[in-house]
C-alpha cells in the first residue's frame, strides 16, 4: 500500500512557484521575458523572410492585388457571366491598362520637361552660389572646392560607379521578374483563389478546418476592405494634391498625381513623402509663396482623408488605433524595409479580425447567416451592435466587454421605465467597488450592495 501511495504521489504534477510573495515583480519579469521572446521571434521571422523575399514578396503583393481587384472579378464573373479564367484575364488587363497608361503619360511629361528641370536647377544653384558669395567669400571658396572634389571623385571611381549601375540593372531585372510572378499569382488567385484555399484548409486536421475556414473569411473581408479603402484614399490624396498643383501653375501635374497615388499606399510615410515632393516642386518653380500654399493644400487634403474619408470607409472592417498603425509601420520597416511598411497594416488588421473570431468576438457575425465575403459590403456584415462612445474624460475608459454589458443593462432598465443615475467609479474606493465595474450606489446592484454591507458588518 505504501508503494502504491508513493506511486500516486509521484504522478502528481509539480507546481513551480515563482515569486509568489511579490506578484508585481513577477508580472514585470514575465512581461519582460515575453517582450524579449517577441522581439527575437520577429527578428527570426525577418531573417527567414529576407532569405525567401524573392518568393514571399510577389506572393504577398498578389494577395493584396487580389483583394483590390476582386470586386471587378466578381462583376465580370457573376454579372457578365464570363468564365473564371477569362474574367481574371480581363480584370488584370484592365488594371494593367489603367496603371500603364497613367505611368506612360507621367513619363512622357517628365521626359518633355527635362529641359525645364535642368534650367530651374541651374538657376537655383546659381542663386545659391550668389547668396553664399554675398554672405562669405570663404564659404564660396569652400563650395567651389567641394564641387571640384566631387568631380575628381567621380573620375577616380568610374569603375565602381559602373558596377553600381550594373547592380541597379540587376535589381531592376529582379524587380521585373518579381512583378511578373506577382501578376501570374494574382491571375490564379482571382480565378481559383477559393479552390486553392479550400485545398489548404482540407490539409489541416479535421477539428481545425471549420474554425480556420470561418476565421479566414473574416480576415479576407478585412483585407479586401483595407485594400479598396487605401485605393480610394490614395486617389483622393492624388487628385486633391494634383488639383492644388494645377491651380498654382506647378509643372508636372500628372507625375505628381501618379507619385502621390503610389506613395499613399504606405501609411504615414507615403503621404508625407508625396506632400514633400509637391512642396519642393512648388518652391523650385513658383517660389516660397506658392510653396506655402501648396503645403496648406497638402495638410488640408491629408487631414480630410485621415479624419473623414478613412473612418467612414474603413468603419468596423479595419478598426485599428492610429498608434497601432504607427507601431506596425515602424516594425514592418525595421523587419523588411519599405515592403514591410507596405504590408504591415493589412497583415495586422487581418490577424486582428481572425483572432477576434477565434476568441468568440465575431467582427462580421452576418457571415454566419448566408453572408458573402466577396459580394457583401463589410458594413452590412457587421450587423446590429451597441455603439458605445469612448468617454471624454481620461481614466473612465473600461474594457469593451464591460462597456457592452453596461450598455445592455442600461437599455434594459430604460425599457422598464427606470432611470440610471450617473455614478462614476472614481467616486467609490476600489475596495468598495463591486466586481464588474459598478459602484455599490448603482440601483442595478442594490441587493448585491446590501449583502456586501452586511458581510462587512
Amino acid at each position: 500500500m505504501a508503494s502504491s501511495s508513493t506511486g500516486h504521489a509521484s504522478n502528481r504534477p509539480v507546481r513551480v512557484s515563482l515569486l509568489d510573495e511579490h506578484p508585481a515583480i513577477r508580472a514585470i519579469l514575465l512581461t519582460s521575458v515575453l517582450i524579449i521572446v517577441v522581439v527575437v521571434a520577429a527578428q527570426m521571422v525577418g531573417s527567414v523572410a529576407s532569405m525567401f523575399s524573392s518568393i514571399l514578396t510577389p506572393l504577398a503583393l498578389s494577395v493584396l492585388l487580389t483583394g483590390l481587384l476582386m470586386p471587378l472579378q466578381v462583376v465580370l464573373n457573376h454579372k457578365v457571366r464570363l468564365p473564371r479564367h477569362v474574367a481574371s484575364a480581363g480584370t488584370l488587363l484592365i488594371a494593367v491598362a489603367v496603371v500603364g497608361g497613367l505611368l506612360a503619360v507621367a513619363g512622357a511629361q517628365i521626359a518633355a520637361g527635362m529641359d525645364d528641370i535642368s534650367r530651374v536647377l541651374g538657376q537655383q544653384l546659381e542663386s545659391f552660389r550668389t547668396w553664399l558669395a554675398g554672405v562669405s567669400p570663404v564659404a564660396q571658396q569652400q563650395l567651389n572646392e567641394a564641387i571640384t572634389q566631387i568631380q575628381n571623385w567621380v573620375q577616380a571611381n568610374q569603375a565602381s560607379l559602373a558596377q553600381g549601375v550594373l547592380g541597379a540593372g540587376s535589381g531592376a531585372a529582379n524587380f521585373l521578374v518579381g512583378g511578373l510572378v506577382a501578376l501570374v499569382a494574382t491571375f490564379f488567385l482571382l480565378a481559383e483563389g477559393d479552390r486553392v484555399w479550400a485545398w489548404v484548409v482540407n490539409m489541416l486536421p479535421r477539428d481545425m478546418q471549420r474554425r480556420t475556414y470561418q476565421a479566414s473569411r473574416r480576415g479576407w473581408v478585412t483585407l479586401g476592405a483595407y485594400a479598396r479603402t487605401q485605393l480610394i484614399v490614395a486617389a483622393v490624396d492624388a487628385v486633391g494634391i494634383g488639383l492644388g498643383a494645377f491651380f498654382l501653375g506647378i509643372p508636372f501635374v500628372v507625375p505628381i498625381i501618379a507619385i502621390t497615388f503610389v506613395f499613399c499606399f504606405i501609411p504615414f510615410v507615403g503621404a508625407f513623402l508625396a506632400g514633400a515632393l509637391a512642396v519642393v516642386l512648388a518652391l523650385a518653380f513658383q517660389g516660397p509663396v506658392a510653396a506655402v500654399i501648396m503645403l496648406a493644400v497638402v495638410v488640408v487634403v491629408q487631414q480630410m482623408e485621415g479624419n473623414v474619408i478613412s473612418p467612414i470607409l474603413m468603419g468596423a472592417a479595419v478598426d485599428l488605433h492610429p498608434l497601432v498603425v504607427l507601431i506596425s509601420v515602424t516594425a514592418g520597416t525595421y523587419v523588411m524595409g519599405l515592403l514591410g511598411a507596405l504590408f504591415a497594416v493589412p497583415i495586422v488588421a487581418t490577424i486582428k479580425s481572425m483572432v477576434n473570431y477565434l476568441r468568440g468576438n465575431d467582427p462580421f457575425p452576418l457571415l454566419a447567416r448566408d453572408g458573402s465575403a466577396l459580394t457583401d459590403v463589410p458594413k452590412s456584415l457587421v450587423g446590429d451592435k451597441f455603439e458605445i462612445k469612448d468617454p471624454s474624460r481620461i481614466g473612465e475608459a473600461t474594457p469593451q466587454w464591460l462597456r457592452e454589458e453596461q450598455a445592455k443593462e442600461a437599455e434594459h432598465i430604460k425599457d422598464q421605465g427606470g432611470e440610471i443615475p450617473a455614478v462614476s467609479d472614481e467616486q467609490v474606493p476600489p475596495e468598495k467597488q463591486i466586481p464588474g465595474g459598478r459602484p455599490p450606489g448603482d440601483p442595478r446592484d442594490t441587493q448585491r450592495a446590501l449583502e456586501d454591507e452586511r458581510s462587512d458588518d
